[in-house]
């Protein structure tokens, strides 16, 4: 089972305070070690999503390390055969541009795509399986989920 995860479920289990915390870190400590394919794009993100609400460079820096340092992460390159890729989905599925690049990575490793971003999990398309942390952690291990 491989998977692709959003910056919105790493940013969520770094914050204690966000309501989602709880079930995103539950779901990163069951998928540590799994085969997880990020497009690198998950980094600058993840910085922003700290750094602009909160101000505060060490605890993004230590999220970005955390990312980049995730047991079983590939960190896939936004190259030209991508990008054109992500764009295709884009325009096809009416994503936002980064949004777009996860799918396109989802697609290109066979991967489920895991977020918190509803118009990402609406509108990926067919042959991406998408869904939220908690559901993945309701499915049965056919599908990739918890035992």
């Amino acid at each position: 089972m491989n998977l692709t995860i959003d910056a919105s479920v790493f940013v969520s289990a770094a914050r204690p305070s966000e309501k989602l915390y709880p079930m995103s870190y539950r779901f990163l400590q069951k998928v540590k070690g799994a085969k997880i394919f990020c497009p690198t794009l998950v980094l600058p993100e993840c910085a922003a999503a700290i750094a602009r609400p909160t101000g505060e460079p060490l605890l993004s820096r230590k999220l970005v390390s955390l990312v980049k340092n995730f047991p079983g992460m590939t960190q896939v390159p936004l190259d030209l055969s991508l990008a054109i890729r992500a764009a295709e989905i884009a325009i096809e599925n009416r994503l936002r541009g980064a949004d777009a690049v996860y799918v396109a990575v989802a697609e290109d490793f066979d991967s489920i795509l895991i977020s918190w971003d509803a118009e990402m999990l609406q509108r990926s398309p067919e042959f991406v399986l998408a869904m939220s942390p908690e559901q993945w952690l309701e499915k049965p291990t056919r599908i990739g989920g918890p035992e």
